[in-house]
């Protein structure tokens, strides 16, 4: 049984939620003992759910109508993985009164420039169960559909935003659609927003290779951890009811960081086990990291030496037409297509 006692501390003791960045059904259990409230899905999750739970692809088997090798055959099989996880988590979201206990979904990553694709697909995620979130990644597109699913009062879940002008974005959005929804008689949705902090880190990795940089991974490290205090500095600023959703940590110390934040953050089982590890050994303290500063000499020198980290870490850094084009969402949405959805595309249930 895994122990997960900073974890069940810190959402028992601090402002700071989180979620189960798996959609493996022991995965889930063991959070939930740990005070998890809620599951985050992607296709990579939700394909390696399917292909390694034989009682899941029965399920699948016997509820799929599309036909193999086709968007609608991957869609309909996450439909199956995340509705699972929705009747889990149903008693959570009844008791809290839809505050907690739901699951994310992300549509295609393919359609990120198609609001249109995007949009449709929202609307069928959601009508799986309401406790389902509909994530919608950072592009410019995505946009559009985040204030459409929010006027029609449906939960969101901004994704794939590895930027402070992103996550700023996304909360105006997400605000548009919120008085519309209530204009028009709806009860407002909740909405967590994704700043994916861990696919910055790797992205300004691959710049530091690939140009010789030399900064440490420590610095890189700091500084996407920078972009995340930021985001929720700026969003708490405006007023915004949207909550910040830190996700793909890289360590335990960023998640010790930001712990005491108004947060739902979302954690992979992988780094749920080196907060263990590093909770056991005393390396981790339990208390709240979200008012300490960040290394302001490490971020200087990300600042200095990685153009595209300023655009990143500055709120005016970048217009909403430019984050299709960064290379930490590019990046991401690529590798969540081939390996998440092209592989479920192609899944054989026999």
């Amino acid at each position: 049984m895994r122990e997960i006692d900073y974890l069940k501390w810190m959402s028992e003791s601090t402002d700071s939620q989180w979620c189960n960045d798996s959609a493996d059904a022991d995965d889930l259990e063991a959070a939930l003992r740990y005070g998890a409230s809620g599951c985050t899905t992607n296709p990579p999750l939700s394909y390696l759910a399917l292909s390694g739970t034989p009682s899941l692809a029965a399920r699948a088997a016997a509820e799929v109508s599309a036909a193999a090798g086709t968007d609608e055959y991957a869609a309909e099989l996450i439909g199956v993985v995340v509705r699972s996880i929705a009747e889990r988590l149903r008693p959570i979201y009844d008791a809290s009164e839809g505050a907690a206990g739901y699951v994310r979904a992300q549509v295609r990553p393919g359609a990120r420039f198609d609001a249109d694709e995007m949009l449709r697909m929202g609307l069928t995620f959601a009508s799986w169960a309401p406790n389902v979130m509909v994530k919608i990644p950072g592009t410019a597109a995505g946009m559009v559909v985040l204030e459409e699913l929010a006027a029609r009062g449906i939960p969101t879940n901004p994704t794939v935003c590895t930027t402070v002008p992103q996550m700023i974005a996304a909360a105006a959005a997400y605000d548009r659609g919120i008085a519309r929804a209530k204009a028009s008689g709806l009860a407002q949705p909740r909405s967590t927003s994704a700043i994916v902090l861990g696919r910055l880190q790797d992205y300004l990795a691959a710049v530091n290779e690939e140009r010789s940089l030399g900064l440490p991974t420590s610095d890189l490290e700091e500084a996407a951890l920078a972009v995340a205090k930021r985001s929720y500095a700026e969003l708490v600023a405006s007023g915004t009811d949207q909550v910040v959703m830190p996700a793909a940590f890289r360590s335990p110390r960023q998640v010790a960081q930001l712990a005491g934040g108004r947060f739902v953050m979302t954690i992979h089982p992988k780094v749920q086990d080196a907060i263990v590890e590093t909770d056991r050994d005393g390396s981790i303290q339990r208390r709240s990291g979200i008012d300490e500063p960040v290394d302001a000499a490490a971020v200087a020198r990300v600042l200095d030496a990685i153009p595209e980290f300023r655009a990143a870490y500055e709120p005016g850094g970048m217009a909403v037409a430019d984050f299709d084009r960064y290379g930490a969402v590019t990046m991401t949405l690529d590798a969540f297509d081939v390996t998440g959805w092209q592989k479920l595309r192609t899944l054989e249930l026999s």
